[in-house]
């Protein structure tokens, strides 16, 4: 074929597509399309295998971040945290170390029917940790004669208040320097506890002090310097709080003659909340 002004013809079919310069056209074979259509689904597959690797990753990631929540919150509501991983709380050793509780619990009353124990209000595992101030128990007293609690029981403030029972708790800072003896007085209702309160408030030091040992007495002050002490005494409804604390050698340390060391005043302050605490929400 030719057209009309061209020298050359033209062959058949040439512009319908590629030829191989003989006149003969292209076309793609079977072969080449087989092959296009293996790379599409090579790249579809390794684009579905990336995923589901990643979606893998991201289960797999979840699900240990779950199971290491699950791990932790296990080991802190332990009784003994110390047991499963050193230094994240008290261990059973700390518990074994702690000596047992001396004297009967105080009867039940329908007033108050719950146990009055020093086990059930101040556990030996559980720590003093308020505003960087540590401590924890090293003794405990409990009775139905509330006169045991007094320094010089021959006085009579607790004559006739009607006083159902107590509680006296040692707590020692846990670099052993610092001890704090709390003593809770129970009563039938809340006014006269109130009335003990304030008269243990105007008579300060009328209460025993409890040594880790659980003996009541007074440490032996260091080369004959003046033992002193921080306290606070608080009404809590129908319970009487009251907190002591002293430097374990018997000195005085620092505020002068006429006020408490800080020490003392932070130890005082934490044993005093601890034990309202136990009592309001006990």
């Amino acid at each position: 074929m030719t057209t009309q002004g061209e020298s050359h013809p033209i062959p058949a079919g040439a512009e319908d597509g590629p030829g191989d310069g003989l006149g003969h056209r292209q076309v793609p074979g079977p072969s080449s399309g087989q092959a296009l259509t293996r790379e599409l689904s090579q790249a579809r597959g390794r684009a579905g295998r990336a995923g589901l690797r990643s979606s893998s990753r991201r289960v797999l990631g979840f699900g240990a971040a779950v199971l290491a929540i699950g791990a932790v919150v296990f080991v802190i509501t332990r009784p003994h945290p110390g047991d499963w991983l050193p230094g994240l709380g008290p261990s059973s050793k700390d518990a074994d170390r702690t000596p047992p509780v001396v004297g009967n619990p105080p009867a039940t009353s329908l007033a108050d029917p719950n146990p009055f124990t020093a086990d059930r209000y101040f556990p030996a595992t559980r720590l003093i940790d308020l505003n960087g101030y540590h401590a924890k128990r090293s003794g405990a007293r409990q009775g139905n004669d509330c006169t045991e609690t007094l320094q010089d029981r021959t006085r009579t403030i607790l004559q006739g208040a009607g006083c159902q029972g107590y509680l006296t708790v040692s707590f020692s800072r846990t670099d052993g320097k610092v001890q704090s003896s709390v003593t809770i007085l129970r009563f039938a209702d809340d006014a006269t506890g109130q009335k003990v309160a304030a008269e243990l408030n105007a008579q300060p030091g009328l209460l025993a002090f409890m040594q880790p040992d659980t003996t009541i007495a007074d440490p032996s002050p260091a080369a004959g310097a003046p033992v002193k002490s921080a306290s606070r005494v608080e009404a809590v409804h129908h319970y009487v709080t009251v907190a002591t604390s002293r430097f374990v050698d018997g000195t005085v340390g620092a505020g002068g003659a006429s006020t408490p060391d800080p020490q003392l005043v932070d130890a005082t302050w934490a044993a005093s909340y601890t034990a309202e605490a136990a009592f309001i929400w006990g």
